[in-house]
């Protein structure tokens, strides 16, 4: 059993000839508080929409609680 809540490995996200992500990654452990800051553009806004399940992502695990999400 891992020890995060949250892992993001490996993820890739395009839109059309954008890719807003390359090779992201993301862990979060229970009773952690994380802020991502960036630069416009950078991926933040894609990242939780991809953990949320707004957008599907095009490469990458994406687990929560253990549970690969699809």
């Amino acid at each position: 059993m891992s020890d995060y809540v949250v892992e993001m490995t490996g993820i890739v996200k395009s839109f059309g000839e954008v890719q807003a992500v390359k090779n992201g990654y993301f862990t979060l452990k229970k009773g952690e508080i994380h802020s991502l800051i960036g630069e416009n553009g950078a991926g933040k806004s894609t990242m939780m929409k991809l953990l949320y399940g707004m957008y599907g992502f095009d490469d990458g695990v994406v687990k929560v609680n253990g549970e690969e999400l699809t």
